[in-house]
This record gives C-alpha cells, sequence and structure tokens, in this order.
C-alpha cells in the first residue's frame, strides 16, 4: 500500500485552516459515497465525539503502558514534564503523578499520605469516562490528613479493608492525575516530591505488596487520540472489554453500522477504514472549532477569554449529564478533545486555580505560529501564590514538539514594567529588545493556543475588575 495525504481546508470565522491525515491506502477516497457509505461516515463522526473522553483517558493508558506504566504502577516524572510526554495541556510547574488500575478482579486500594509541611499531593481519581470518584489529598477529602481509598465494582458487598472512603466506579478500568503540591520547581523540592510521591500505595488489598514506582522522566509517550482508524479500534476495545451503559445505547447502536459491537470481530474493509480516517478527521475539525470559537458555552472573562471549560462540566459535576436529560455530547467531546482529568469540587468562586483560554488575537485572526504576538499582563495578578501562561499545539492540544520553553511564570525573573506590567512575548524568535526570560517560542508552519494559569485565584478575577487583554500582534 502507498501513502497519501488528505487535507482538509476547514474556514473558521474567515481563516482557512488546514487539517491533515496521512492514510495508508490504495487509493484516494472516492468523492462520492454511496448511501450506506455515507451513514458509515456520518455515524463515525458522531461516535468519534461522544467518545472523547474515552479515548483521551485510553489513549493515555496505553501510551503509559508502552513504557511499562501497567496497572497499579505509580508512575512519576522527576521533574517537570515536557514535550516527550504527548498528553493534552500539561503544565510545566508541577511534575505530574499518573496511575491506572483495573478492578475486573477485584478492588483496588489507593492510599494517599497525609501532608507533610510543605509537601503534599491533590487530585482527581476518576473512572475510564473521566468522570470523578473522589478529589484527593490536600484539597480532596481527606483535607491532608492522608486517607484510604478502595475502589469497587458497583453492587460490591464484601470486605472493605478498613478503607476510610469506598468508591464505587461503574467502569472496570480508572485512573488519576495526581500533582505534588511544592514550593517551586528547584532541585531540591523535585527531589523532596519524588520521595514523598514513593509514600503514595496502589494495591490489590486481598494481596497486598509493595508498590511498584515508575520515572517516566525523558521517556517518549505517546498519549493522545490520533484521528484516523486507530480511535476506532480504541473504542472497539473498549466495547468488547468493558462494562456498557444504558445511557449509551443510542451511541452503540450507531457503533454497529460500523461493525463495532459487542461480542462481534472489527473487521472493517480497506474502503471502510478510508473512511473512518476521514471521518476521524472530520471529528477532530469539529471539536477545535467547537472548544476554540463556541464561547457560548464557556463563562466570558473579559476581551476574548473565557474558562477553559464548559458550564456543562462543573454544573454537573463532569457527568456531563444535564437536568433535561441530555447529555452535553459536544461540550463533552470538545473539552477532552483539548485538556484531560475532571475534578469532584469545581467553581468559579473560590477554586484553587483558574485557568482561562483564547485562541485568537486582538483582531479575531487564529493565533499563527510564524506571527510574533505581545501579551501584557496588567500588574497586581489577583494570585495568592503565582501566574502563568503556556502555549500549546492547536492541532492537538500538547506541548510544541521539540522545544524546551513553553510558557513564562510570575516565579521566574521576568522583566517587569515600570507600571507593574508584565509583557510576555510570543513568536518563532527572540524579537530585538525583548528579554529572553519574557519570550515563549512558537513553531512556524501551524497554530497554537495559551492557557493562563491563576494559582491561587482572588475575588478581583471572578468580579470581573481583573482582565487580561487581548493578545496583540507585536510592534517593537
Amino acid at each position: 500500500m502507498k501513502e497519501a495525504t488528505v487535507a482538509f481546508a476547514v474556514v473558521l470565522a474567515g481563516t482557512t485552516w488546514f487539517a491533515t491525515q496521512t492514510i495508508a491506502q490504495n487509493d484516494a477516497l472516492p468523492s462520492e459515497l454511496s448511501t450506506q457509505e455515507k451513514m458509515v461516515h456520518r455515524r463515525a463522526v458522531e461516535t468519534a465525539v461522544w467518545a472523547m473522553p474515552l479515548t483521551n483517558a485510553l489513549a493515555m493508558r496505553d501510551g503509559f503502558a508502552e513504557v511499562g506504566c501497567d496497572y497499579n504502577v505509580v508512575c512519576y516524572f522527576s521533574k517537570i514534564q515536557d514535550y516527550r510526554a504527548a498528553v493534552t495541556t500539561p503544565n510545566n510547574t508541577t511534575p505530574y503523578v499518573m496511575a491506572f488500575w483495573n478492578i475486573a478482579d477485584g478492588p483496588v486500594m489507593i492510599d494517599v499520605p497525609p501532608t507533610e509541611d510543605d509537601l503534599g499531593l491533590w487530585g482527581t481519581l476518576m473512572d475510564i469516562w473521566q468522570r470523578p470518584l473522589a478529589d484527593v489529598g490536600a484539597k480532596g477529602r481527606d483535607k491532608g490528613a492522608g486517607a484510604s481509598y478502595l475502589i469497587v465494582p458497583e453492587g460490591y458487598d464484601g470486605d472493605t479493608f478498613d478503607a476510610d472512603y469506598v468508591l464505587p466506579q461503574t467502569t472496570l478500568n480508572g485512573y488519576t492525575l495526581l500533582r505534588p503540591i511544592i514550593p517551586d520547581a528547584s532541585p531540591n523540592s523535585l527531589a523532596a516530591a519524588e520521595e514523598f510521591t514513593k509514600k503514595l500505595k496502589i494495591f490489590d488489598p486481598g494481596q497486598p505488596a509493595q508498590t511498584q514506582y515508575l520515572d517516566v522522566q525523558g521517556m517518549d509517550i505517546d498519549g493522545v487520540v490520533e484521528f484516523d482508524r486507530s480511535l476506532f479500534v480504541l473504542i472497539d476495545e473498549f466495547v468488547q472489554s468493558e462494562n456498557l451503559e444504558e445511557r449509551d445505547a443510542v451511541a452503540l447502536g450507531m457503533l454497529r453500522r460500523l461493525g463495532i459491537e459487542k461480542g462481534r470481530e472489527f473487521t472493517p474493509t480497506e474502503r471502510e477504514l478510508e473512511i473512518l480516517d476521514h471521518a476521524a478527521n472530520e471529528a477532530k475539525v469539529f471539536l477545535q472549532e467547537a472548544y476554540f470559537d463556541n464561547h457560548s458555552e464557556k463563562q466570558e472573562m473579559g476581551n476574548g477569554w473565557t474558562v477553559l471549560t464548559p458550564a456543562s462540566s462543573y454544573e454537573t459535576t463532569f457527568s456531563w449529564l444535564l437536568d433535561s436529560g441530555a447529555i452535553a455530547l459536544d461540550d463533552r467531546g470538545s473539552s477532552f478533545f483539548a485538556f484531560y482529568t475532571s475534578a469532584e469540587e469545581f467553581n468559579l468562586t473560590a477554586p484553587p486555580t483558574m485557568y482561562l483560554l483564547t485562541s485568537r488575537d486582538a483582531d479575531d485572526e487564529r493565533l499563527d505560529g510564524g506571527t510574533t504576538y505581545s501579551l501584557v499582563v496588567p500588574p497586581d495578578v489577583p494570585v495568592s501564590q503565582f501566574w502563568s501562561v503556556l502555549v500549546y499545539d492547536f492541532e492537538d492540544a500538547t506541548f510544541l514538539d521539540g522545544f524546551e520553553k513553553y510558557g513564562v511564570a510570575s516565579t521566574e525573573d521576568l522583566e517587569v514594567n515600570e507600571d507593574g506590567s508584565v509583557r510576555v512575548v510570543f513568536g518563532p524568535e527572540l524579537p530585538d529588545g525583548v528579554s529572553e526570560s519574557n519570550y515563549v517560542p512558537t513553531a512556524t508552519g501551524g497554530g497554537w493556543f495559551p492557557y493562563f494559569r491563576f494559582y491561587g485565584p482572588g475575588e478581583a478575577l471572578f468580579s470581573g475588575d481583573y482582565q487580561l487583554p487581548k493578545i496583540e500582534k507585536f510592534i517593537e
């Protein structure tokens, strides 16, 4: 078979962008499809959107497993994660801790250690749909006191092993992302975080054994969804091996048209695979547009900046099940295109962190890696800890590949203007007269978007008294 690249030109609010997908095929996909083939294509697009939180989590599970991070292994980064760990919208201030589990053979126990001085962990235990089971650690249920969390199948009536919390899980697979609480990212703090992380335990409580730990720092981890036929291989794996829910009956019915059904071998023809390739790419373009351009579903924070996740996420505690009985499929799918993890407790009044998103400049044009821009961060940023702004690839929401710097933070030695504001410059080359500490590199030939993170956000952010300005094209 030969390789062919198919390009989709998509007009988004006046800006033409190209989503490209390399497809292994004998011939280019015919421009005309039969009625039955059109239905395969339509249902493939719809089910790709439906499955996004699932495929996002499975891609991470499989990517980490390839480097040895199997079930019940605590995998951690001994330094700040970089582009080599390809996951959606990571930060560059706290080293991540990941663990995956499966309760097909019985419960799994997770022991979260108590906070010690200025060292702690916090994050969320989730099922494979990324629905929260419990927030844990310093800002979770145990409030930093430490606790044992037993994850059990629904309807479980066996031994609870004196767990502090028993958490029924609908799916067999689950995972967690935990963040060490450290004062800074200095070598001493990172070493302390690594030592503290090794107090986290995950094990089969019926056969307790010493927890395995794996430092994945510097490893190449492919933890993002590929928008081609492989996306439907992930969906088929889920259908064959996981618990299926009545709420998803219509989507499972649509998957039958693709040849995906529990107990049935998935054997698409080459022509069907070509259709799936195209449908997956079309789903990606839709998810990008829905996430970056549909501001009606997100809380506006001024000047084109919005909260990164739509109201349907935190108003439903990330179940995405609306009062009307509908699932917010487009909100859910587009969100998990751009990020992963959820939270049991999230609000717009007093959250521990707040992230803001934009994707366009002051001229309402999509941010382009070949153009130089500036963002003037006003003085007196309402944070009790620090702020940061990070850049991500528009195509897959990862750190820009091959780069060693992804943003700036107020904890760094930034050049500050006389009025207390800070000018951050983004572009393919460092402009003359700009401090390197205030510069964030971007890649020519692609788009990007920023997350602005407020750690310990203050009331002025939520009242609207403090607003970020638009990102402007750079003028020397």
